[in-house]
């Protein structure tokens, strides 16, 4: 995969996954969230079945990809968005996104000593950490004014538990499943994926709640369509061609969009702090490229 296509297919995710925080507080408005987080998976696999259809791609999987597929599906979509759904509910965006941002180190973890897709190599592990510390100081203030009180503390350990599940999914189809083509390897986690949702969703949670507005309903297909289909699709291909570890550090970069965002739309300018912060994720980042003396692209 040509480096300029891998440049422009990370500039997307950073630019859309950016954006879907927010977008999800504003679908937790109207619709509980295991409900929501199921219909936004529905509409996702309806919109990748359709481009299957359109594109001929092959559905075709075997007994054991079918079996790894259902556990990644449990794994990302049940447990992962379940649970950051879940935690958004109690949780500010910033305090998600920290919390979330063990994700990488987490999948570091998982590819070099539990499945050993990679070698262990410290410069990234120290680059990762460079990262989370730039992440806590760029939302030090809305740590700072959560009061940890027992449920906040349960949602900032859903979030950790998502972020735990999510690594050991993207390790699993990393190791065990890039071969399938990326249509059809997100549809055949989504649409499971959904229905576990919306199963847990109906017996959990109040269905009589849900208050649907344009707002809800324009946040929900922005996710599905924008914010699971495209994305999906594209996380997939790059996986084919990066390691886990470097692509997983995308999530550094999200919360970093949102700010800008912030500042572009409502000329709120970042304290000196956020920038430092923003600073230092960029060094992390830069450090998990860089190679010990003697290693091999």
């Amino acid at each position: 995969m040509k480096p300029v296509k891998q440049i422009i297919g990370l500039t997307a995710l950073c630019l859309i996954w950016g954006t879907t925080w927010q977008a999800i507080k504003i679908s937790l408005e109207g619709i509980p969230p295991f409900t929501g987080a199921g219909i936004r998976f529905v509409i996702a696999s309806v919109f990748l079945f359709v481009i299957i259809l359109f594109r001929r791609s092959s559905l075709y999987a075997n007994k054991r990809e079918i079996r790894l597929l259902l556990l990644v599906a449990v794994l990302t979509y049940f447990i992962d968005y379940g649970l950051i759904y879940w935690g958004e509910k109690y949780l500010s965006a910033g305090v998600t996104a920290v919390f979330f941002a063990t994700f990488p180190l987490f999948t570091a973890i998982f590819t070099n000593f539990v499945f050993k897709n990679e070698h262990f190599n410290w410069i990234k592990y120290l680059g990762l950490m460079i990262g989370f510390i730039g992440i806590s100081i760029v939302f030090l203030d809305q740590l700072l004014i959560t009061s940890f009180n027992t449920k906040i503390l349960l949602s900032s350990s859903g979030i950790i538990i998502a972020a735990i599940s999510a690594a050991i999914a993207t390790v699993l189809i990393k190791k065990h499943l890039t071969h399938i083509n990326s249509y059809t390897l997100s549809l055949y986690q989504m649409a499971p994926g959904a229905l576990f949702l919306l199963s847990f969703g109906f017996l959990s949670e109040n269905l009589a709640a849900v208050q649907l507005s344009t707002r809800v309903v324009l946040a929900v297909l922005y996710l599905a369509v924008i914010g699971s289909a495209v994305t999906f699709v594209i996380y997939y291909h790059l996986l084919k061609h990066m390691s886990a570890i470097t692509l997983s550090t995308i999530i550094y970069v999200t919360p970093i969009v949102a700010l800008i965002a912030d500042f572009l739309l409502f000329r709120e300018i970042p304290p000196v702090r956020t920038l430092l912060g923003a600073g230092l994720i960029f060094i992390g980042i830069w450090t998990t490229q860089m190679r010990k003396k003697g290693e091999r692209k």
